[in-house]
């Protein structure tokens, strides 16, 4: 595409660190959108941005709009004019308002009837002259979390910006546009760095501007810059025998508090390494945004690194400044950490009773005592599962209910209270100190596991169990006081709860019942006064269907990790919930059984699963059809008397040799073998055949394949 490139850049004060990403994926999106809107060809728009500037790089704009012709009906023509061909009021109006010539239009046939029609030709303007007014109305669109106005309130015209704009840069081939924003109006220069080059400089290109910044000590990639916090954090680390704490989400959030980047080592009073490194890294992380420093044994070594957003003279008097302020912080949190260990962890469950979980549910207190409850039960409920892999039951229960009583008590502590994101980490902490079982400390933690996708999973069963008994109960309590998510909002995070206790139960190897499950956190709360007005059977129903909705994520998402792609048409038919198709969702591991077996009987051979897939879609279609206009289709293989045509009668053999398969694999290569033998009985016999028991023992040969198909999936989701 011919074109021309546009450089706008928005220089601002200071933008808070959150707000940089989501304004550049606006215009990264919205510019194509409105360059679109008018017609005007673009190509290879580029966004990035630092704290002081947000810039929109495009490499091609074409030079003009698109010739616009389009053709553009009105009111019937007998309304339009006259007799005597004469525009009336109407047809007069809709002439001027489309600026078409009487002489230019012509009938074209609606719905209604005939109806005027003409052609609109509009040339296309320079793009120099649609730029100014499509720029100025993209600026103040810019989402940002606050906004702020400033300047006299009449000369702003009222707009405001996430921070105040204090210059603005824009061209498009190489020369100035003019646009206003607030009191700003666009030149052709940006600026260096706040502390080593602040004077303006002038350019004149997108090449220009990326040597300009460059010069003026200013990166504007963040990925870059990125990168080079990464780097050389690990430089300084390395040098110290140890390595960077890794933080992806730090370094994102750091990246965007600098133009450049100037990483710096600083040191701390090693006293305090006898606090837990996770309290230690929260308080350096959430006060201060340092990376801290580990050694090769995972422990923590007396070291930080901030990064600066200018090179200081003096790095030592920097280094020393930013110790002093860790250090208040780490006495901080030493101080929580010593009150906290005065009393156990056992001790602080009666505490839990002046808690608030929700106004209409009680304290925590009462939650502990359900999960308890709960978890007792799911460790008897998946007691099968337990066993393969060794394990007494009872002893995990009781190791269960234990942590399930103890696994919210760290919630009344002081370092919890000041960082609720150590709830957990904390609470395994103090289990420790007093001699719980080391299996009990680390299911306190676990029991937040996995604590989003991709997260780590729970080190033991014993975490597992109370990770789903404290799910389930918060899922059964929202949604029977009617707070189900709706839309985007989910202020309960429900739909993570259900994606986890999905994924749990995956991982595991669980085989329980949803429904008993929800049952049992029911009657918990209905035990306690709660939910008592429920109605009981629709709130089981409700809890049992809202877990399964989030189980076809999960299992795309999962397939999606094995190699498997394209596979939601298999989730859906090894999840259908219709009645003929006779498949649980109760045992959650063998659903995932079913995809996986569907999906690599697809992969071995695509073109021929397509074939299977239409052929025994067929046979299910054709028994659901049947069974839905009043016939009776039987799933007992028909004796052999019961049919007369050779092909029938060959299928009716094949089908009853099948036998019980192992696994979903070797049942899915039974039936496969079917296919010649299905096609030959479907191109010889009619099944509907006039015959009443001639045609209900050929239904009843095809209910028989679907009842073996039954165990599997529902073949007519299949898109082959």
């Amino acid at each position: 595409m011919q074109g021309t490139e546009l450089l706008l850049e928005i220089g601002c004060e200071e933008l808070p660190a959150g707000f940089i990403d989501p304004a550049l994926a606006f215009l990264q999106a919205e510019l194509p959108r409105l360059c679109k809107e008018q017609r005007i060809a673009c190509s290879g728009v580029v966004v990035d941005g630092t704290p002081r500037r947000l810039a929109l790089m495009v490499d091609a704009l074409a030079e003009r709009q698109e010739d616009l012709e389009e053709e553009i009906t009105g009111p019937q023509w007998s309304v339009a004019f006259d007799a005597h061909g004469q525009p009336t009021p109407a047809g007069a109006g809709f002439l001027n308002k489309n600026k078409i010539d009487a002489s230019a239009v012509y009938q074209k046939d609606s719905k209604k009837g005939p109806v005027v029609a003409g052609k609109r030709k509009e040339l296309g303007r320079p793009t120099s002259e649609v730029l100014p007014h499509l720029l100025e109305s993209l600026l103040p669109s810019i989402p940002f979390p606050k906004t702020m106005r400033w300047g006299d309130r009449h000369m702003t015209n009222g707009q405001v910006f996430g921070r105040p704009v204090q210059w603005l840069l824009a061209l498009f081939q190489g020369q100035p546009l003019s646009i206003r924003f607030a009191d700003v109006v666009s030149g052709t220069t940006t600026r260096g760095h706040r502390y080593h080059a602040p004077g303006e400089v002038k350019v004149n290109s997108i090449a220009a501007y990326k040597r300009a910044l460059v010069q003026g000590q200013v990166m504007l990639s963040r990925q870059e810059r990125a990168e080079l916090i990464v780097a050389r954090v690990n430089e300084l680390a390395t040098a110290e025998s140890g390595r960077l704490v890794a933080d992806p989400a730090l370094v994102d959030l750091v990246k965007n508090l600098v133009e450049k980047p100037f990483p710096l080592l600083g040191r701390f009073d090693s006293k305090f390494l006898v606090v837990p490194k996770e309290l230690l890294i929260s308080e350096a992380r959430e006060h201060q945004k340092y990376f801290m420093v580990g050694g090769v044994d995972g422990s923590l070594l007396p070291c930080f690194v901030v990064v600066a957003g200018a090179d200081s003279r003096d790095k030592v008097a920097l280094a020393a400044g930013n110790a002093r302020v860790l250090r208040a912080r780490f006495e901080d949190g030493a101080f929580y950490f010593r009150t906290d260990r005065e009393r156990t962890l056992a001790s602080r469950v009666a505490d839990l009773d002046k808690l608030v979980f929700h106004k209409e549910l009680g304290h925590y207190g009462e939650k502990a005592r359900r999960t308890v409850e709960l978890a007792d039960r799911i460790a008897q409920l998946v007691s099968s599962s337990l066993q393969r892999r060794g394990l007494d039951v009872q002893h995990t229960s009781a190791q269960a209910t234990r942590a399930a009583l103890l696994a919210k008590a760290d919630l009344t502590s002081g370092v919890v209270n000041e960082f609720p994101e150590l709830q957990g980490v904390m609470g395994r902490t103090y289990a420790l100190h007093d001699e719980e079982s080391v299996d009990v400390a680390w299911a306190i933690e676990d029991q937040y596991a996995p604590r989003h996708a991709g997260a780590a999973l729970p080190r033991s069963d014993i975490g597992a169990i109370v990770g789903l008994a404290d799910r389930l109960d918060t899922l059964v309590g929202i949604l029977g006081i009617g707070k189900a998510p709706t839309g985007s909002a989910d202020p309960f995070a429900l739909r993570r709860a259900a994606v986890a206790v999905v994924g749990l139960a995956v991982e595991f190897g669980y085989s329980f019942s949803l429904e008993a499950l929800a049952h049992s956190a029911v009657d918990a709360f209905q035990r306690q006064g709660k939910l008592a007005t429920a109605d009981k059977a629709k709130l089981v129903a409700e809890a049992k269907g809202f877990i399964a909705g989030r189980l076809r994520s999960v299992l795309i998402d999962r397939c999606a990790a094995k190699g498997f792609v394209d596979v939601a048409d298999l989730v859906d038919a090894a999840c259908s919930k219709d009645a003929a198709a006779g498949l649980s969702l109760d045992d959650l591991p063998d659903v995932e059984k079913r995809v996986q077996a569907l999906a690599a009987l697809r992969a071995a051979g695509p073109a021929d699963f397509t074939g299977v897939a239409a052929t025994f879609k067929r046979v299910s279609n054709i028994v659901k059809k049947a069974r839905d206009e009043g016939n009776v289709v039987g799933v007992v293989v028909p004796a052999a008397e019961e049919l007369e045509h050779p092909s029938e009668r060959g299928l009716r053999d094949a089908v009853a040799e099948l036998v019980a398969g192992n696994s979903h694999d070797e049942t899915l290569r039974q039936v496969v073998q079917l296919k010649l033998a299905v096609d030959r009985f479907f191109d010889d016999v009619m099944v509907m055949a006039d015959d009443a028991r001639l045609r209900s023992a050929r239904l009843a040969l095809l209910g028989a394949i679907v009842a073996r198909l039954s165990g599997v999936a529902d073949f007519t989701r299949l898109q082959g």
